[in-house]
């Protein structure tokens, strides 16, 4: 980072955009350019510095008039003397621009310090200001261009600010800790929070490394406490970023009015577009995305700064493990006197406190439960062998009774081997259970399961007819890793309740875990699969587009924008029931007037209500947050399948009351329309939307109806070992 001088921006004239290649030296961009016709000379493009940057020696071959500006301050706690001149013409590829005042400093010491062959200067805000700077990590290219440049589609988009030439976002987290950072193209590490920061809100704590140099500016050697941290970024938590907490006394990181500086080691995860004069950044993951970090020690020397690329990293800990959660034993349902018990497991923590059928449980540890949702919350954050106390009321008299909760069963299946894993998403750790061959050596190929709408359980050994359960642990015997992961809030996973999260959230819990999933060592990162079962195959191809993945399987799909679906599976319900003719029509004319408020005017459901009376039968049916519902009916669900290059299996049961064939039938001829012949469908006889066995579309509803559990369809396995061994192959 170079804090300067900020000065008059740079004026282009000629070429409206050129594509260089870039150089990675020390985690910084290496480009050529030409000074004044001269050159080429080696530049750093730093998104951290205000100016244009010269060297005194290159300053002297350009024969710049230049004059004391006094000192120049960045990186470190010192400063250096710095001179201002000025660049008649600066030449990037083909691109010219005019008229840019330059800083002239010795960059020297940084030079030496690290061994860049050659070091000339740094491009920086006075020549970018006017650019749109795109870098592509994976093919070590950079595009300047006066012009907008394309983004993918699945790339976030984030405004920024760049008052002082630097620029600053808001939207990001250390820790869960929120601030305002620098990005910052010229800082060698991932993460550096300045001093201020890091002392308000104690990470120097715990940190395993203390007091150590990390780095050189123009102010001098950086000092600094060493740890890791989870960050959220781009719209993405990456865990485990090595990060240095300043303990310098002067320069920008320890007056800075930020709070932390993203660096190259951390941006290098990501291409990323610099659109200064629209002041936003687009990010999509690089190649990079998943890689783990090594924290290598620098020791300084005689000037030079000494990588201790053999040591251990002593920054490596214990990764906090996630208790499992504490297991009551008994079925409950919400009924006019509250929370009511409906079956107690015999043997269980329940009935050995003596719970019976029939009592209505009013407080968990003297905390009031009215409804199933908080007697499930009360419950979420006690943990296995935590002694609780539950109020209840049976036959009108209130009793006090003591449970001692079990811990969650872990499962057991012959062939087999579950971990259960812990993985960071949204500032929180959520439960990932990963499936292992038994006896597995080497690395194989994994599967991400994508699961339905809704705030179930995947962790469920108590279930052996759970689908998801059955389906895993038939790929994996198959030969395939395949990993599950929990919602926000749900079994051992933290996070804020499941019903109050949001479809963007949603989304990225399942981006961690194909970032776990893709850097586990144990899995070949170029055979990961997506698996997206209902809601999961709106997410599955969203995913793919901005992810590294080797193919893509779609369960009981969705294939249309989700208002249009919701219309079209009404229909089919009330046609299941029997519903005349003109009740039903009646009946999707109220749902689309009921959607159009809900999801487009954002309307409340009580105000819905209230204009409209009849939308009353059509509200409170989502198992998720308004908000969720709100961010799914906005998207083009069709439109990502359009852009896939990889393959694809679609597959759809005829007892399937939830979806229908055409879907599927429209998702493969979109990709195939693209990519001839990459996607197929395979019809499965009599297999319902949850994956299990039903004779027809009519049973299955009714199953659902009773909450009955259906015999897992293995078909459905068979289908997907087949398709996968053939991709293997």
């Amino acid at each position: 980072m170079f804090a300067a001088i900020l000065l008059a921006a740079a004026v282009s004239r000629t070429n409206a955009s050129t594509t260089i290649p870039f150089t990675m030296f020390d985690n910084r961009m290496l480009v050529t350019a030409s000074l004044n016709g001269k050159g080429p000379f080696t530049m750093i493009v730093d998104t951290g510095s205000d100016s244009l940057v010269v060297t005194p020696a290159v300053a002297r071959r350009l024969h710049m008039a230049t004059r004391s500006v006094g000192n120049a301050g960045g990186a470190g706690s010192g400063s250096t003397p710095a001179a201002l001149g000025h660049v008649s013409g600066v030449c990037i590829g083909s691109l010219r621009l005019e008229g840019v005042p330059a800083l002239v400093l010795d960059l020297s010491p940084i030079q030496h310090a690290f061994g860049f062959p050659r070091l000339d200067g740094v491009i920086g805000y006075t020549t970018l200001r006017k650019l749109r700077m795109g870098v592509d990590i994976d093919d070590s290219r950079m595009t300047f261009s006066l012009s907008p440049l394309p983004v993918p589609k699945s790339a976030v988009s984030l405004p920024f600010t760049s008052e002082d030439g630097l620029i600053h976002i808001s939207a990001g987290a250390v820790d869960g800790v929120h601030g305002t950072f620098v990005v910052d193209t010229g800082d060698r590490t991932s993460l550096t929070l300045f001093r201020r920061f890091a002392s308000e809100n104690d990470f120097y704590r715990d940190a395993p490394v203390r007091n150590v140099v990390t780095g050189i500016g123009v102010g001098g050697l950086i000092s600094s406490d060493v740890l890791r941290t989870t960050v959220s970024l781009f719209g993405t938590t990456i865990p485990g970023v090595v990060t240095r907490a300043s303990r310098d006394r002067g320069g920008a990181f320890a007056f800075g009015g930020d709070d932390a500086s993203v660096g190259n080691g951390l941006l290098r995860r990501f291409n990323i577009v610099y659109d200064y004069p629209d002041a936003t950044i687009y990010a999509w993951p690089s190649r990079y995305f998943s890689e783990s970090e090594r924290y290598v020690p620098l020791v300084a020397r005689n000037g030079l700064l000494e990588r201790l690329t053999n040591a251990p990293d002593p920054t490596l800990s214990a990764v906090p493990q996630l208790p499992r959660h504490g297991v009551l034993g008994a079925a409950v349902a919400q009924s006019p006197g509250g929370v009511v018990v409906g079956f107690v497991v015999p043997g269980s923590s329940a009935a050995q406190a003596g719970l019976q059928r029939g009592d209505a449980i009013r407080t968990v540890d003297g905390q009031s439960v009215a409804t199933v949702a908080q007697f499930l919350m009360a419950l979420h954050d006690l943990h296995a062998n935590r002694r609780v106390s539950l109020g209840i009321g049976r036959n009108g008299t209130s009793l006090q009774l003591e449970a001692t909760l079990a811990a969650a069963p872990d499962e057991s299946d012959a062939g087999v081997t579950t971990q259960y894993a812990q993985i960071a998403a949204d500032d929180s750790l959520r439960r990932a259970l990963i499936t292992l061959p038994a006896g597995l050596s080497g690395r194989a190929p994994a599967v991400l399961l994508i699961g339905g709408i809704g705030c179930y359980s995947v962790d469920v050994a108590e279930s052996p007819r759970d689908a998801y359960m059955n389906l895993t642990h038939d790929l994996t015997r198959a030969g395939f890793i395949t990993m599950r992961i929990e919602k926000s809030g749900v079994g051992d996973s933290q996070g804020p309740p499941c019903r109050s999260v949001d479809f963007d959230s949603e989304v990225r819990g399942y981006t961690a875990a194909l970032a776990a999933l893709q850097s586990n060592p144990q899995v070949d990162p170029s055979r990961v699969y997506l698996l997206g079962h209902s809601i999961g195959t709106v997410i599955a191809p969203r995913l793919a587009l901005s992810n590294h993945i080797a193919g893509l399987i779609v369960l009981e799909a969705v294939g249309r924008d989700w208002p249009e679906y919701e219309i079209r599976n009404l229909r089919r319900d009330l046609d299941l029931e029997g519903e005349t003719a003109s009740a039903a029509d009646q009946a999707l004319i109220e749902k689309a007037q009921c959607m159009e408020r809900l999801f487009f005017e954002h309307q409340s459901e009580a105000e819905i209500e209230r204009a409209l009376p009849s939308c009353k039968v059509h509200d409170g049916i989502y198992p998720v947050s308004t908000a969720y519902m709100q961010q799914l009916a906005q998207l083009n669900v069709i439109e990502p399948w359009t852009h896939l290059n990889v393959p694809v299996l679609a597959i759809y049961g005829t007892a399937d009351f939830e979806t229908e064939l055409a879907d599927h039938q429209r998702i493969v001829a979109v990709v195939n329309a693209v990519h001839a012949g990459s996607a197929t469908l395979v019809v499965i006889p009599a297999m319902s939307h949850r994956l299990g066995h039903a004779a027809t579309p009519a049973a299955a509803a009714a199953d659902d109806g009773s909450n009955t559990i259906e015999a897992f369809d293995e078909d459905v396995s068979a289908a997907i070992v087949a398709w996968l061994q053939k991709e293997k192959s």
